[in-house]
């Protein structure tokens, strides 16, 4: 259960060696709330004075837990420009003008005019009139 308190007490408490390498244990207070605080860090989540959303679990080994604000899927990716997807384009005809070089023979001229003939008909659809193999000279 979500709780709401002020921080009242923070104290450190020693380490643990668990699973996920050394962790940090301090003890709690949170209102009328006092529970055990593991961390991955020497610094405590939680800051004395501080009003804070946690959640707490007693019983015999009572744990006071901080509640993330992390709100998941709100990561929105940015839409890429113009000149990066045009980079993209041009690299991607860059390795089959390499690709097709390689299997027929030609120079490395020859591959700058294939990436060329790719890249422009990519971006702007335009075709080239002549087979590539007619345009080179291999």
């Amino acid at each position: 259960m979500v709780k709401k308190g002020t921080v009242k007490n923070v104290q450190n408490n020693g380490t643990w060696e668990g699973k996920y390498g050394l962790m940090y244990k301090f003890e709690v207070t949170i209102g009328e709330d006092t529970g055990e605080c593991l961390s991955k860090t020497e610094k405590c989540k939680f800051e004395v004075g501080k009003e804070v959303e946690y959640e707490f679990i007693g019983g015999q080994y009572p744990k006071i837990k901080p509640v993330s604000n992390y709100e998941q899927g709100s990561y929105k990716p940015q839409a890429k420009n113009d000149s990066v997807q045009e980079f993209i384009i041009k690299q991607n005809a860059l390795t089959n003008a390499t690709n097709f070089v390689c299997n027929n023979g030609g120079t490395t001229d020859d591959i700058l005019d294939i990436a060329e003939i790719f890249s422009k008909w990519v971006l702007t659809g335009e075709k080239t009139t002549a087979s590539i193999t007619d345009e080179m000279p291999f």
